[in-house]
């Protein structure tokens, strides 16, 4: 019998700390806010661009905030799997802007490091997740 999200046998529920303070959405969020200045120029030169660049990075770091609300482990692991697969998109639109040179080389540099910082702590958030026990998710 489940009461107030504890079971008598393996809890589902998870204590989480505000997404805020989740190294994972910090990092996704800095990359977020990163983004922004170059989309705003990519956008005229390549709309559609801009707009798929724009939508995965604002993906990344919202779906860490959606996770952390529902206080259920599977959940969280399910959201911030999908945060993973946003950072994946970003990657390849900042390569297709690379390469029809709607970036600079700088900028493309820049994006990705934060890009590789938010699928580190991304993916150490999904780790404790998937196979930690039902304490604190702490990232």
């Amino acid at each position: 019998m489940i009461l107030m999200g504890v079971s008598s046998r393996v809890s589902l529920f998870c204590r989480v700390p505000s997404y805020e303070n989740l190294d994972a959405f910090k990092a996704c969020q800095e990359l977020t806010l990163a983004v922004h200045p170059i989309v705003e120029v990519m956008d005229k030169r390549d709309p559609e661009l801009s707009v798929q660049l724009w939508a995965a990075a604002l993906i990344a770091s919202s779906r860490i905030a959606r996770g952390s609300g529902f206080r259920s482990r599977r959940m969280f692991w399910g959201a911030a799997d999908r945060s993973l697969g946003a950072l994946s998109e970003i990657a390849y639109h900042l390569n297709m802007a690379d390469g029809l040179s709607l970036i600079s080389k700088e900028d493309h540099q820049r994006l990705e490091n934060l890009r590789g910082r938010a699928v580190f702590y991304t993916l150490k958030l999904v780790f404790e997740l998937a196979g930690g026990d039902n304490k604190d998710a702490n990232a």
